[in-house]
């Protein structure tokens, strides 16, 4: 075999070994959890035949040392599974598997590391363990059968009832043969069933283990006929002296069988270079490849550059478009010309008659008369020449649409060929908790705790790039949960709760995000704690640090440094955690966000972009440059007019949501600008219309003016390059279709950089939001103040439609919200008793209009506000239907903005 092909396949195995690994360390583990004996006879099956695939796939490849060790390990499960009472498996059974696991992953380590390793030590390792297993489930001494109160029964089942099945048992193995194999291998299953039933109705279970070597028989499949029939007849003999020991009142003593069809020595032959015996590594339904991640990498890479190049092809079929629109235009006016010239050579050429017949009346030569037809010589190139070129446009139109059919075709493509390739990196999010049982397991034991460790969500599809973010965020947030959340037994049980605390981890998909919870039943964040650690470091001012709300407080919890322990121990108490968790998720947009309640518990929640490499954008204009704004990191979409902005001091503030939040001009966020041609950067605050966008991150919410909205389009995020560093408020670049390169903004480095360097507080009407103010200022916010147009709600899936009703009834004064869909509005108008108008188109994802205006009309607190549909459809049914939930207006689109100002205007009026 080619040395290249050999050294990918070594690559296969020793991937696939740590497969197989995992998944004994797993299984390993759901032992102690599975109560039941069955459940935990499948799991040892389960345990024995990973063993197994390992130790071949060693000898395929010549390792024959690593193959006795995990031969090795074969026989621990084994010795377990045949000789064990499962219902009573102990702690120390279990941390004998996991040793006995951990010494074959050390050595394939060594072995992946090194290409040669040998290590003696290995091999006795798993002996000691082998033994000390044997001499805890084999030195028992054997209980005779007379002893066991229903000998009697078991006496007359076993010499009257039990010989003819054993006698039909023993004719099937001897008539077996190739044509009838699978006939007789379903007479044998049954009879298999009917000596477990006897074996478990009189409680026999080492006759029953006897009869589980006959099961593992009928589950070999790759067993030749005499092959089956040698080891059928071994079972067939144990089962027969095992009924005469019976019979007789003694306790059975029969040495086990081994179920392997070849021996080691013949398998260990075979020649790993010759490419006949290498079988495949993993069985799968469907064929399998492994790809470098590397090249994945690559591939990945290149189908950004496709999606940019494919946002390039787009702005040049506008543009041509675009000139072709103007070349048609300039055919028109050259028409235009040309029947003006036309005309002009008509009448220049009557007259020219005229002449020609006076001049020759009067003997002049008409040759003198040339001038006119060169004139009529070249009107006729110009008219003949606007003619071809009308031509030619007709030419491009046709090539210009089909420039725009392959364009539609190649954006179809390319968004195929992205979802397929992306999917290739997503990976399970069970990868990122792999480790996490076995951890809480050894924390437990360690620290005299119970805690049981749930996962949810595992085939959650995530980027691979984000495993290693959140690996160190949930190892801290498990161990603080364990640490801090989770009270000792005999403290649970004082408060009523169960000795087992539960921690439960779940990842699951919502939108656009990723969110994964760690959730505990434990004592809960004392609040009061925290407060008291925020006086005694002096962290804010005394006067100051009665006013904090509980969510404020928590924010504390992620400072570096940062906590409430006062002993350090070995889990808590050094201040590292949190903010590495924060830190962590910041790296890959991410952020964190924390709910407890004492006594009950705490839940830390997770949110994460689904792909790293490609994300939907927001484009503006900030300082006459265009920057990217994750579309994640939007919250909303203002238009304002100036009379809505208010000021504190001198801060800009601006009312959202029932709440004031800061406002900020953009470019005083982002520090950095190029110079323009055209000069300096107007003042966005100061426009007629101010397009203002709400950002949010794991700092908090900030409003930032911009001079103007490019719009929505998909990005390709690429990191600046060494040895560039990562300059404030740059989360990295992208390129637009037209080659430019724009900078992608980090929200989170922005919000929190300003909101370190403002200690500011600014508390809402309700006293429930509250920031801090420096106390040069002064907050003057009164009911005079606040704007006092009406709100109104606009809610439509699609954003463009959003937009252009804000802005037509922005212009008018009405204060717009705006919701993606039902859900969205639902929870909007819950949080906002000032909405007096809800505009909602029909078709919505979640839920939809009609929905919308049932739940509204069965809720007293929204029963009250007005709601108008705004759709496409025209049909009558759906107008009759909206009347009926109660809409008090139904217009279909298109409509014109002096109608829906309409509208609003008598919907609103007969409100006040």
């Amino acid at each position: 075999m080619a040395g290249s092909n050999y050294d990918d396949l070594l690559g296969l195995f020793f991937a696939e070994s740590k497969e197989l690994l995992q998944s004994i360390e797993e299984n390993i583990l759901a032992i102690e959890f599975d109560a039941s004996h069955e459940g935990r006879l499948n799991l040892l099956k389960e345990l024995f035949r990973f063993a197994h695939s390992l130790k071949g796939s060693a000898l395929m490849f010549g390792f024959q040392e690593l193959a006795d060790v995990a031969h090795g390990l074969e026989d621990c499960f084994s010795i377990v599974r045949e000789d064990a009472d499962l219902l009573v498996v102990n702690q120390e059974m279990i941390t004998s598997f996991l040793h006995a696991k951990d010494v074959v992953k050390v050595y394939i380590e060594h072995l992946e590391k090194e290409g040669q390793f040998e290590d003696k030590a290995s091999l006795v390792q798993i002996t000691e363990i082998k033994n000390q297993l044997l001499s805890q489930y084999q030195t028992e001494e054997a209980v005779p059968v007379a002893n066991l109160p229903n000998f009697a029964i078991i006496k007359l089942i076993f010499e009257k009832d039990l010989p003819p099945v054993l006698n039909s048992l023993e004719a099937e193995i001897n008539k077996l043969n190739l044509e009838n194999l699978e006939s007789v291998k379903t007479v044998i299953k049954s009879i298999c069933y009917r000596l477990s039933g006897i074996s478990g109705m009189l409680n026999l279970p080492q006759f029953g283990s006897i009869v589980d070597g006959l099961d593992r028989l009928l589950e070999q499949p790759d067993l030749t006929v005499d092959q089956f029939k040698e080891v059928g007849l071994k079972v067939f003999n144990n089962l027969q002296i095992a009924a005469k020991q019976i019979s007789l009142g003694q306790a059975i003593n029969i040495a086990n069988v081994e179920l392997l069809p070849l021996p080691i020595s013949e398998v260990s032959e075979v020649d790993v270079e010759s490419p006949q015996p290498l079988l495949p590594l993993a069985i799968s339904n469907r064929p399998t490849i492994r790809v470098d991640l590397e090249r994945l990498t690559e591939l990945i890479n290149l189908v950004g550059e496709l999606v940019i190049n494919r946002t390039n092809l787009e702005v040049q079929d506008s543009q041509l478009r675009t000139e072709v629109k103007r070349i048609r235009r300039r055919i028109l006016d050259l028409n235009q010309y040309g029947s003006q010239l036309r005309e002009e050579y008509d009448r220049l050429a009557g007259e020219n008659i005229k002449k020609s017949g006076s001049v020759s009346s009067s003997h002049f030569d008409t040759l003198e008369m040339d001038t006119y037809t060169e004139f009529h010589t070249t009107a006729q190139e110009v008219i003949e020449t606007t003619q071809a070129i009308s031509q030619s446009a007709s030419k491009i139109d046709d090539l210009a649409k089909l420039f725009e059919s392959s364009t539609d075709r190649l954006r179809q493509i390319t968004d195929q060929l992205r979802s397929r390739v992306m999917q290739l990196r997503v990976v399970p999010f069970g990868r990122a908790v792999e480790h996490l049982p076995r951890s809480v397991r050894n924390l437990c034991q360690s620290h005299k705790k119970e805690v049981n460790l749930s996962i949810i969500g595992r085939n959650t599809k995530i980027d691979e790039s984000l495993l290693d973010a959140v690996r160190d965020p949930l190892v801290h947030l498990v161990r603080n949960a364990f640490d801090h959340g989770i009270e000792p037994p005999a403290f649970r049980l004082a408060a009523g709760k169960p000795s087992t605390g539960q921690i439960e981890i779940e990842a699951r998909h919502q939108g656009g995000q990723t969110i994964i919870t760690v959730t505990d039943d434990g004592r809960g964040i004392d609040p009061e704690a925290i407060r008291r650690r925020v006086i005694e470091r002096q962290l804010v001012p005394a006067d100051q640090v009665s006013t904090l709300s509980t969510a404020e407080l928590y924010e504390f919890l992620f400072w570096p440094g940062f906590t409430t322990t006062s002993q350090v121990g070995e889990l808590s108490g050094r201040g590292v955690g949190l903010d590495v968790v924060r830190n962590n998720l910041r790296s890959v947009r991410g952020l964190v966000k924390v709910d407890s309640r004492p006594g009950k518990g705490t839940s830390f929640i997770l949110k994460l972009p689904l792909m790293l490499s490609i994300a939907d954008a927001l484009l503006v204009q900030t300082d006459r440059n265009t920057v990217a704004v994750a579309m994640d990191s939007v919250e909303e979409i203002l238009h304002l007019q100036p009379h809505q902005i208010l000021r504190a001091g001198n801060q800009l503030m601006l009312r959202w949501r029932g709440e004031f939040i800061r406002l900020m001009r953009l470019q005083e966020l982002t520090h950095y600008s190029i110079s323009h041609p055209d000069g300096p950067s107007p003042d966005p605050v100061a426009q007629d219309y101010i397009p203002v966008v709400v950002l949010a991150s794991s700092e908090g919410i900030l409003a930032a003016a911009v001079e103007r909205l490019v719009g929505e389009q998909e990005i390709v995020i690429k990191p600046l390059p060494a040895p560039l560093s990562k300059p404030h408020g740059i989360v990295g670049c992208t390129i637009l279709g037209d080659g430019r390169v724009v900078m992608i903004l980090d929200v989170d480095d922005l919000i929190g950089q300003f909101q370190r360097q403002n200690d500011l507080v600014l508390v809402g009407r309700n006293n429930k939001t509250k920031k801090t103010l420096p106390k040069n200022y002064s907050l003057e916010v009164s009911e005079a103040n606040i704007n006092s147009n009406l709100q109104v709600l606009i809610v439509d899936d699609s954003y463009t439609i959003r937009q252009l009703l804000a802005l037509t009834l922005s212009r008018s004064g009405y204060r717009i919200i705006q919701a993606k869909d039902g859900q969205e509005a639902l929870d909007l108008l819950h949080g906002n008793p000032q909405c007096r108008l809800v505009i909602a188109d029909i078709e919505m994802p979640r839920m939809d209009g009609f929905e919308l205006l049932r739940q509204m009309k069965s809720d007293p607190s929204l029963a009250s506000i007005p709601v108008a549909m705004l759709t496409s459809r025209s049909g009558s049914k759906h107008r009759q239907l909206a009347f009926e939930l109660g809409a008090c207006y139904y217009f279909t689109k298109p409509y014109s903005e002096g109608q829906l100002l309409e509208v609003v205007g008598n919907i609103l009026g007969k409100k006040r």
